[in-house]
């Protein structure tokens, strides 16, 4: 009995030390999910971090793209009147019967790229990312983020098979511009020439690092703020590869349902684009979606990834969840997305949640 009594204390401090522990987290997702205070239901402006100067974007661009200057080289024209007309060439080019002929096979293998050019066993290719490489080996196409999102603009090439490729190196002329949304609302974004005259050059052996061999390149990885040196960033025991929510451990809950059934939706077999969300609830953070392939980053963390594409890759945000004295058992949640602005409410009965999602102002898209 004495041998028992020596350990009492031990258990107790690890029960108490437990319990602290969850009533802290407990307390975490009631302060970082619910508005706790009355009020309106939105959450308080963040601050707003100053955007980069031509200067910073020059500096910060990555250390794996070389640049140097060139020659006669077509200056860069890209006004409303161009964009429109860019936008309408790539259009046009995507929907033809000569590209689904081209690149049958690289459709085929990997859907969720459109494909520029093709050289060799190599292919030049573009989601909302950036640019990539795909690479084919045997029978296997295997894609390389090359870094360059929109802040680089290359000649239009569409259709014409340019060559991207020399000497065991990405190689290209183009320009580098400051990319600026004028607003939220959808529309085409305002260009600064920052560097004209470049030759952007990346070393294929860069491209195809992939220190945890799970499937991502590590440039695709240090972008998105996933861990190029483990094969599971959350420690979930699912490869980054294979995790449709590769950042946070996913967990079940209640409310992890809730936001399973507002953020999942039926999706294509997508294995390099994910759906970016920007909360801080623990519960978001923890769903386990079915369908879409989602990355969750926190308000406080500075996302790794560049302000020229922040507009596509937060589609979606969503304010605290709120009640009110005649609905106790209703959680209203604002939102923002691609479509417009609104509030959802949702409502948990017999153990399903039933979701009603009203907008205030719509895009028209």
């Amino acid at each position: 009995m004495k041998v028992y009594l020596l350990f009492l204390p031990f258990l107790l401090f690890s029960c108490n030390k437990k319990s602290t522990d969850e009533n802290a987290a407990k307390k975490s997702a009631e302060e970082q999910c619910f508005i706790l205070n009355s009020g309106v239901n939105y959450d308080e402006t963040p601050e707003i971090n100053s955007l980069p100067t031509s200067e910073e974007i020059v500096k910060n661009l990555p250390r794996h793209i070389q640049m140097t200057e060139i020659k006669d080289f077509k200056k860069f024209n890209y006004d409303k009147k161009e964009t429109a007309t860019l936008k309408a060439t790539e259009k046009e080019y995507f929907a033809s019967a000569d590209y689904q002929s081209t690149f049958k096979n690289w459709i085929a293998a990997l859907p969720e790229f459109n494909y520029l050019s093709q050289e060799g066993n190599f292919a030049l290719a573009k989601n909302k990312y950036g640019l990539w490489i795909v690479e084919k080996i045997n029978n296997n196409y295997k894609p390389y983020f090359l870094g360059l999102t929109q802040n680089v603009y290359l000649e239009n090439f569409y259709g014409k098979n340019q060559k991207f490729l020399e000497n065991s190196k990405f190689a290209m002329n183009g320009t580098l511009v400051d990319v600026q949304r004028l607003s939220r609302i959808p529309m085409l974004p305002k260009y600064k020439v920052i560097k004209e005259n470049v030759a952007f050059s990346i070393d294929l052996s860069d491209l195809r690092k992939d220190r945890d061999q799970d499937g991502f390149n590590d440039l695709f990885e240090e972008f998105l703020g996933l861990n190029p040196n483990a094969t599971d960033t959350d420690g979930d025991g699912i490869s980054d590869f294979k995790d449709h929510n590769p950042k946070y451990r996913s967990e079940s809950s209640k409310f992890t349902s809730m936001y399973e059934n507002v953020v999942d939706q039926p999706a294509k077999n997508m294995h390099y684009s994910f759906t970016e969300v920007l909360t801080d609830c623990t519960y978001f953070q923890s769903i386990n979606p079915k369908n879409l392939k989602v990355l969750l980053y926190n308000t406080s963390e500075k996302a790794p990834i560049k302000e020229d594409v922040l507009d596509l890759f937060f589609p979606g945000k969503y304010s605290k969840m709120n009640t009110y004295k005649n609905y106790p058992e209703v959680y209203f949640t604002d939102f923002s997305d691609p479509t417009g602005d609104g509030t959802f409410s949702a409502e948990f009965l017999e153990g399903k949640w039933k979701l009603d999602k009203k907008y205030t102002v719509t895009f028209g898209m």
